[in-house]
């Protein structure tokens, strides 16, 4: 059944964009550099909100760009949704010997209403959510090779992904050198094009643009800053910067925490979750959909709850956090009073939620950090 959802859900959407491939859509951008890339001629980084990934993600999407349009963007979208469905399996499998086809059919009708808008304009939120979930199974199975090959292909999709890279190399000793050499296999592939002047001329015109991407401008951002914007309350710069650098320490004080009373399965979910919990709170350029990478987790958390009965309550404050995280395709008429705040503030109440679990003082299953007896 959960199958059959998935498959219906991923051709109303593909449906919909070969319709209309122009509309709602930033892949555009995603083309436009794919094609520039080939050419090998015209410039990948043109203005300073266009193109925010490495070249390597232009080479990425060189297949769908060489297709046409109504065929190429459809299979995009059936791509991240195909991935994001198998890593739910694969994650339902692993925490639960016993339920797993219900847990992923609980899941899967709990996470699909936040993915619609990601899936539709075609963002890379849902294959990061993905990756996160196989990250996490990898590092519990101790596959430090797959792991750090998947971290590599998170940086790719998306140069945030360097936050969760550190973190995992410095709680995992025995996956830095794999993750040096799956990083530096992957920042070396741009080399390989048949013009090396043009590579070299790109990598340094990323880090340029990476530089003026990092200070965004506007008020359509939805993490923490954003939300104490909305607020009346505006935060200088070198404080945000403060801000973000504590909250990366606390971070990795908390994945310490998590994995010592915890076992292998729920450290690295937890590492992973709350490098999700990270991202989505001190990334200056969090956008409201881009909440879904922490969707993926919290759909799996109420799953799991609601079907072992241990935590009524828990269940229904986990199935309302992932109402919130839906709102903007859920058509709330309060949308437009809680956008680029509510998300930022409910993600701050459940991180505050998960802090005891992970440091043992809550009883029960809690939100998928059970402490060592």
């Amino acid at each position: 059944m959960a199958v059959g959802i998935w498959m219906v859900y991923a051709i109303i959407i593909a449906v919909i964009v070969a319709a209309q491939p122009d509309r709602h859509t930033v892949t555009p951008e995603y083309q436009r550099a794919s094609a520039n890339w080939m050419g090998g001629e015209k410039g990948l980084y043109r203005k300073k909100n266009g193109y925010l990934y490495l070249p390597q993600f232009a080479m990425l999407y060189t297949p769908y760009e060489l297709l046409p349009d109504p065929v190429g963007e459809p299979l995009w979208r059936v791509t991240c949704l195909a991935l994001l469905a198998t890593a739910l399996w694969a994650a339902a499998s692993r925490i639960s010997s016993n339920k797993p086809q219900v847990i992923f059919l609980a899941a899967t009708i709990l996470v699909l209403p936040a993915t619609f808008s990601s899936a539709r304009n075609g963002q890379v939120n849902l294959p990061l959510a993905a990756l996160f979930l196989f990250i996490a199974l990898a590092l519990a199975r101790e596959r430090w090779w797959v792991a750090a090959g998947l971290l590599a292909l998170t940086l790719v999709l998306k140069p945030i992904a360097l936050a969760p890279i550190l973190l995992c190399a410095a709680l995992y000793p025995r996956l830095r050198l794999p993750v040096i050499v799956s990083v530096a296999v992957m920042a070396a592939a741009p080399f390989l094009h048949p013009k090396l002047a043009y590579a070299v001329r790109e990598y340094l015109a990323f880090f340029t643009n990476l530089n003026q991407a990092g200070n965004p401008t506007g008020n359509t951002w939805c993490d923490f800053v954003g939300m104490l914007r909305v607020f009346g309350i505006s935060v200088p710069s070198p404080v945000q910067l403060a801000i973000r650098g504590l909250a990366g320490l606390a971070t990795l004080w908390l994945c310490r925490r998590a994995l010592r009373s915890s076992d292998r399965l729920h450290g690295a979910i937890a590492v992973m979750l709350l490098s999700a919990v990270y991202l989505m709170l001190f990334n200056p350029r969090t956008e409201t959909n881009s909440y879904v990478m922490l969707a993926a987790f919290v759909a799996l958390f109420a799953a799991f709850d609601g079907i072992s009965l241990a935590r009524p309550s828990a269940t229904a404050w986990l199935v309302l956090f992932m109402i919130i995280l839906a709102s903007e395709n859920s058509g709330w008429p309060i949308f437009p009073f809680t956008n680029l705040w509510l998300k930022a503030l409910a993600t701050c109440v459940f991180a505050a939620c998960l802090v005891p679990a992970i440091l043992g003082r809550q009883s029960g299953y809690g939100f998928f950090l059970k402490p060592k007896s």
